[in-house]
This record gives structure tokens, sequence and C-alpha cells, in this order.
């Protein structure tokens, strides 16, 4: 192992011991429920990113220190339960987190709002989650302070380990990087771990199908609620922004969704409004939609004006990335999707996750297709030709002769059924037999 390597190694260790020692020497944390005066612990990893505009932007990590957590709780009875399978519960749990001065951890990242709401945690205080069956809490931070790395730099120059200071950058960033992924494997560890041994929520959290969204495989289902919606978010029509056109599949455009719907009803109809109820999103109040499944809060009022702080609203977009309507592994629903190469091939058919925005789309498209063949008369006509046609190439002769096999095939079936014929010949057999 090279000198280079050694130095990074002994770094990143001594690091890693320095945060490990703070947490050991850190005082006990006092009682946090005074109705039972029980004593529960926390680990919680305080760190803090450089935010500097130089551009070396040096970080450096400190020492970790307990924080004194909040009482409040705004837990309900769901979420305080043991309800690892209840859809409910975890929607409940995973509200939470909407507040986005509350709760800093981007949905990005492996230990986002779902990870913890599907172990039983619940967000009561600034980036702190809180388990209702055993009472831990913990408090998360995946921020760095770059005076630990400054105090730690200056500890390997006494050593001896001088560098250039292209070199020396390269190395802090490299270390930043270490430490951050270390500490984001610990939170990991301690959505399961920081539970209390006889937690039930330590044992087994919820699976993903939790944050399936259901019914949008049912087709009246899904229409359903693609018109309530596009009702909600109508009542204000004349606020709604310009929405950003949808990604549909296989080249289909946004019209051929409405081609059965007759002129009048085409003209009524609000592009705007159909991707915005199509991507889940529903009026939460005068000017503000919402979505039900990542609760994300979006105000209408940023899209008007002369100048408006953004001009197009991008429906999927604005979703947190763990969103069922967004994420086709948080919908975790598999369909049968044509080839975008030839619709018409059906070997080109696969199965694909797909999000919940898309399965809409299919139901649009089944629901249409019904109509448009429930519509559509029936093609009787060529039929009786076909018929006539074949009967007329026929000679009396043959035909004479069709009707006699035909009449012969009846019979043949209908004899085990004639029950009359049965008893019958069961009685001659009696009476033939030679009484002794």
């Amino acid at each position: 192992m090279s000198y280079a390597i050694e130095t990074k190694k002994r770094k990143f260790d001594r690091i890693l011991e320095a945060l490990s020692d703070a947490a050991a020497a850190s005082p006990p944390r006092s009682s946090l429920n005074s109705r039972n005066n029980a004593t529960t612990t926390s680990s919680s990893l305080n760190l803090s990113l450089d935010d500097a505009s130089d551009g070396s932007k040096r970080r450096r990590v400190t020492p970790t220190s307990r924080v004194t957590l909040s009482t409040r709780t705004s837990a309900t009875s769901l979420s305080t339960h043991y309800l690892p399978s209840s859809r409910a519960a975890f929607l409940e749990r995973l509200e939470t987190f909407r507040q986005v001065t509350q709760w800093h951890v981007p949905s990005t990242e492996p230990v986002n709002a779902t990870a913890w709401a599907k172990r039983g945690w619940i967000c009561v205080d600034t980036d702190t989650v809180f388990c209702g069956c055993c009472k831990e809490r913990v408090h998360v931070d995946l921020t760095i302070d770059p005076s630990r790395l400054r105090a730690t730099k200056i500890a390997d120059v006494t050593d001896g380990d001088v560098q250039d200071d292209q070199d020396d950058q390269d190395d802090d960033l490299a270390m930043v990087t270490e430490v951050y992924n270390s500490i984001l494997k610990k939170y990991q560890d301690m959505i399961t771990t920081a539970h209390s041994e006889g937690c039930l929520w330590r044992k087994r959290g919820s699976d993903s199908s939790v944050q399936r969204i259901e019914g949008l495989l049912n087709t009246s289902i899904a229409l359903a609620s693609l018109k309530e919606r596009y009702d909600s978010i109508m009542t204000r029509e004349d606020e709604l922004p310009a929405v950003a056109p949808l990604p549909l599949p296989l080249s289909e455009d946004e019209e051929s969704l409405t081609k059965n719907l007759s002129e009048e009803e085409q003209r009524k109809v609000n592009l705007n409004a159909f991707r915005l109820a199509i991507t889940g999103w529903d009026r939460k109040a005068e000017d503000i939609i919402e979505c039900h499944h990542c609760f994300r809060s979006l105000g209408l009022w940023l899209y008007r004006g002369d100048k408006p702080a953004m001009e197009t609203l991008d429906a999927i977009d604005s979703h947190l990335d763990y969103c069922p309507w967004k994420s086709a592994d948080a919908q975790d629903t598999e369909v049968i999707l044509p080839s975008k190469r030839d619709t018409n091939d059906e070997s080109g058919a696969k199965k694909e996750r797909v999000p919940g925005w898309i399965l809409v789309y299919s139901a649009i498209v089944k629901g249409s297709n019904r109509k448009q063949a429930k519509d559509s008369p029936v093609p009787m006509v060529a039929e009786e030709e076909d018929v006539t046609t074949v009967g007329e190439s026929l000679t009396s002769e043959q035909r004479e002769k069709k009707t006699r096999d035909l009449f012969r095939r009846i019979k043949e079936i209908k004899k085990p059924f004639n029950v009359k014929a049965l008893l019958n010949r069961k009685r001659d057999k009696q009476a033939a037999i030679p009484r002794g």
C-alpha cells in the first residue's frame, strides 16, 4: 500500500474514531417521557455542510454532540400503533414529514421520509423522528462541519504529510465523500437498530407494496378518480398555470386521449387541468394543489404574473422522488406494454414497471377503446353475404345429404340422455333372465 493511500486511510479512521469517541463521551439524555419516567437514548450525528464561496471549499468534520429533543409529537392513533400492512397508517406516518421547514433530508437519499415511515417512525421535530411503540427518538443530520476536517489537516501536516494545494483539495473532497457515505450507512442501519430490542418495528417493517396506489388497474375506478381530481382542479380554472406536456408512451399525442368525445366536449376539456389530474394532483386550497401520496404541495401563484418565478409547471417532476405517481419502483406494478417500435406486433409486448400516471393513461386508452367498440355497428351484412355465398355453391343433393348427416349426429348425441329408452332396455333385460 502506498504512502498516500495509508495517509488517506489514517485520516479517515481518525475522523470516524473522533466521531465515535464524542458520541460515547456524551452524557446520557434525560427522560423524555414524564408520564412513565422512562429514560430513552438516541444516537445522533451532528454534521453541517460548508457553504463557503471559496473555490477550494475545504470541508472538515467536527465531533458530534447530543441534541436535547422536544417532547412535542403530532402522532395520530394509527401512526403510533404497530400496523406494518396498513396503507392508511403508513400514509399518516409519511404525512408527518411533509413540512419542508421541519424535515430537510432530500427525497433522493436512501434515508428519506419513506424509509423511516416504513419502519414506524414519525417526524416530531426538526429532523427528529420518533417511534410511537418503543418511544425512541433519533436526530438525523447529514451535513458536514468543516472545522473537524481542518483540525485533522493540521494534525496530518505535523506528521509530515505535505502536499500541494490541488492535491490537498482533491483529498478533502474525497474525504468528505467517504465520511458522508459512512454517516449515511450508519443512519440506514439506525432506521432498524435505533428501535428498542423488544420493539416490533425492529423485527419487521412495511414492505414496498405499502406505497402502491390501489385501484389504478381497475379502469372504472381509475377513471372515476381521475374525474374527481379534474373537477376539483377546475374549480378555479382561470388560475391554472401552463403545464408541460406529458411524455406519453408510444409517441401518442394528448389530443388522442379525448378523440371519442364530441366536438363540444373536446372544446371544454382544459389540457392543463387534464395533465395535473392524470399525474395525481388534487386541489388542496384556493391557490394550492397537492399530492396525497408524497404530500407535496404547490403554490400556483409562483407560475403567474408578468415575471413568474417559474413559467411552466412540470406535473411529473414536481412530485418527490419516492412518490408512486412518479416512481415506478414505488408503485411496484408491472403491466404489459406494446413495443415502442411496432404497436401491432404482439411479440413485441413486454412487462414493465411503470409509475402511477402511466396506469391512469392506460385506463383512459382502455376506456376510450371500449366506448368506441360499443358505439361501432356490428357488421352483420357481411356475415349474411358469406353464408349466402356458401349456400348457393352447394347443389340440392349435397344440401340434402348434409341435412341428413346433421340429424343423424344430433340423434347420436341425444341417445345417452334418452331416459325412457334406457329404462325400457333395462326392463327387457330383466324379463329375459330365467327365473329359477
